[in-house]
């Protein structure tokens, strides 16, 4: 899934998917500056709870979500 928020005039592009190679969850932000981060979970409660922490960070931070989320093709768990 793709996730894309705005603050004035940065924006912030969050991508959620599965590894099937590792068998990780997987978290990529793209910031606006071009730099992203990477964070991986082992399972699917600890990735869960991350992205309810993150929910909560982006709402206290003012960011706006932009539309509905974006499914991807690839990067699901099979």
């Amino acid at each position: 899934m793709l996730w894309i928020y705005a603050r004035g005039q940065e924006s912030l592009r969050i991508e959620t998917r599965f590894d099937n190679e590792t068998g990780e969850y997987v978290l990529i932000f793209y910031r606006h500056d071009g730099s992203q981060q990477i964070e991986r979970f082992q399972d699917p409660d600890s990735f869960g709870s991350r992205l309810e922490a993150l929910e909560q960070q982006l709402n206290t931070e003012a960011w706006h979500s932009e539309g509905p989320p974006m499914v991807l093709r690839d990067g699901w768990r099979i």
